[in-house]
């Protein structure tokens, strides 16, 4: 099974509106897009075990901090993942091709 390696750095600190002389002014956009969906569209677990995970924690330790099995945390990810999905795709920061 492959897994994909998340990152903090998707979510740059400053996320104010990017300024059209910005060399990478396409990736600020969609770091902010990605960041308000992360706000607005997961369920608060959802959100408290993906941010566990982009920070590098693992899954039982998710677990235990949280109070529930395993794969419990393993399905709130793949949830919010797909709640994530659903909503950015409907912006112009979707990829195409999966990564």
């Amino acid at each position: 099974m492959r897994h994909r390696i998340l990152s903090y750095d998707l979510l740059p600190q400053e996320l104010g509106t990017p300024q059209p002389d910005q060399t990478d002014y396409r990736y600020a956009a969609m770091c902010r897009a990605l960041h308000l969906a992360i706000q607005q569209e997961l369920t608060q677990r959802q959100r408290i075990c993906i941010e566990k995970r982009l920070a590098g924690e693992k899954v039982k330790d998710i677990a235990a901090d949280l109070g529930v099995a395993s794969p419990t945390v393993t399905q709130h990810v793949k949830r919010g993942v797909r709640r994530l999905k659903h909503a950015l795709q409907y912006s112009c920061f979707y990829p195409e091709e999966p990564l």
